[in-house]
């Protein structure tokens, strides 16, 4: 039988927002962090129910002019990164009219082929990146890239029935997660702020001070001569440093970062090249299921061991990724040793201090080293299995402990006199990145007033970046008490994870990357035909 799709009615435009009042021309040069930092923009997605019928002109109005506020706030959102003969960055905000941010909007609500919200909702809002996901029609497009001139700030927000998905993508040159999450923050009350005054006029916002990043930018007389390169990578422990001069040096470094993932003997070439795509999941675990995982980890710890929620997901899901990786559920014949790896915020651990406010990037890379037999038992039987993950956990309680300022400035040094930046990498094999986003709870639970309210879920697509080959996120709490991680890896671990059944018996998959449109038109279709 013979069905026929709705034809797609989409409308859609862009304006850019300029700051609500004059702001005054900088150039600001990013740190030696920031230019450390991958040359990515994270973004972030929000998902808001609203009434049938809200008037979602009224919304994206609101909208922008709390937007127009929050770049005059923090206007190094509303510049243009830079960049020199190294490859190393800076921002320039431009004079009027030409700083501000691309605000983009889309109306997918009378595009029938297109998911509503509350579709989007029993799927777990299965936003993974903007692409293979079949939801490109969510993410800001055209999207920046890092070249010289190309936005540090992009956002969205997309009508579809039920609901408005908002999406913001920020430069890792210019911060952490700690920039990310004021805009959230600021962008929410001045949108409650405009909502609720009705067209009066506002006091304009205090304005942000442009952070300080000269901390972070150490003085360097030179660059280093090739040798002296050599000489150098003999002391970087956990780093190394890519050679331009040798490309195939340098792809085989970049390469090797992070552990790739085994696959069985004789797997056919195209099927092989299918299982090592890298690809992501979201996994979730209930209040219920936290503290079950929380109660039998803890009875293992040694007597008094204080031992975080994040410490004991982690272990957790480090020890399960791992026998994934490797497509084994025992340890190798072979000692091998795992590695994770952390950014760590040091802010508080400089001396002086940078203030908690500090808006530019300031983490170090921290790993926490194990032998294998640390990370798993000798057999798989549930009570050493906790013991192990007892022990892991602990270990990475210490992951703070590890931060040396002296180095730590040493290495920054270093990056500024490499022949291009960035120059320095983190040494592999790397298991996981694992990064704990918990700050951007402030964010999910802010109210952005009028029909919007606060959204109901988060998501973080890996929006024009390639997915990475082994990274957990984990999520803020959502208000129900449920607990999102991310993972990021090859196919095939992927399909292992979901195999596994200690892995399944503690968390709940609530979607792999897939085709989410496509998907949904199929069983739409299915359904007519039946009917």
């Amino acid at each position: 039988m013979q069905t026929e799709t709705q034809p797609r009615v989409i409308s859609t435009g862009t304006t850019f927002v300029q700051p609500v009042a004059h702001v005054q021309p900088f150039h600001v040069r990013c740190s030696a962090v920031e230019n450390l930092c991958a040359r990515v923009h994270h973004s972030v997605s929000f998902f808001f129910p609203i009434r049938q019928g809200a008037d979602v002109d009224q919304i994206y109005a609101d909208m922008r002019d709390g937007l127009r506020r929050t770049i005059y706030e923090q206007p190094i959102i509303g510049g243009v990164l830079r960049t020199d003969e190294r490859g190393a960055f800076s921002v320039e905000l431009q004079p009027a009219p030409y700083a501000g941010v691309a605000f983009h909007f889309s109306d997918a609500s009378k595009d029938y082929s297109f998911p509503s919200f509350a579709e989007l909702e029993a799927r777990g809002f299965p936003f993974a990146d903007g692409d293979r996901d079949g939801l490109r029609e969510l993410r800001p497009d055209p999207f920046p890239c890092h070249e010289d001139g190309e936005a540090t700030f992009v956002a969205k927000i997309t009508h579809v029935r039920g609901g408005i998905v908002w999406v913001a993508s920020l430069s890792h040159l210019i911060t952490d997660l700690a920039q990310g999450r004021e805009i959230m923050l600021r962008w929410a009350h001045h949108t409650k702020e405009i909502t609720n005054a009705k067209g009066r006029a506002l006091p304009l916002p205090r304005q942000y001070r442009l952070p300080n990043r000269d901390r972070l930018i150490p003085k360097v007389e030179r660059m280093l001569e090739p040798e002296e390169l050599k000489e150098a990578s003999k002391s970087l422990g956990a780093y190394m440093f890519l050679d331009p001069t040798d490309p195939e040096k340098l792809l085989a470094d970049i390469d090797s970062i992070f552990v790739k993932a085994v696959l069985p003997p004789n797997v056919p070439a195209e099927q092989a090249t299918q299982l090592m795509t890298p690809t992501s999941g979201i996994w979730r675990f209930t209040p219920a299921q936290v503290n079950a995982l929380k109660e039998v980890v803890k009875a293992k710890a040694p007597k008094g061991a204080r031992l975080s929620t994040f410490d004991i997901v982690t272990a957790f899901v480090w020890q399960r990724f791992y026998l994934a990786k490797r497509g084994t559920s025992t340890r190798s014949p072979i000692p091998r040793s795992a590695q994770i790896v952390t950014a760590l915020n040091v802010r508080g651990r400089l001396n002086p201090p940078l203030p908690p406010n500090f808006l530019g990037a300031c983490v170090d890379l921290v790993r926490c080293t194990l032998d294998e037999d640390k990370l798993l038992p000798p057999t798989n039987t549930s009570q050493e299995n906790m013991q192990n993950i007892a022990n892991v956990a602990g270990s990475l309680r210490a992951f703070g402990t590890q931060f040396n300022e002296a180095e730590y400035m040493r290495l920054l040094a270093l990056s500024l006199q490499t022949p291009f930046c960035p120059g320095l990498v983190p040494k592999g094999p790397i298991d996981m990145l694992v990064t704990d986003h918990a700050m951007f709870a402030d964010g999910l639970a802010a109210d952005w007033g009028g029909e919007l309210g606060r959204p109901v879920a988060l998501r973080e697509p890996y929006i024009e970046r390639e997915t990475p080959r082994g990274e957990v996120i984990i999520f803020p709490r959502q208000p129900n008490g449920d607990l999102d991680v991310c993972v990021s890896a090859e196919e095939v671990v992927l399909q292992r994870l979901l195999a596994d059944g200690v892995f399944q018996a503690a968390c709940d998959n609530v979607f792999l990357r897939h085709d989410v449109v496509g998907a949904f038109n199929t069983l739409g279709m299915s359904v007519k035909a039946r009917l």
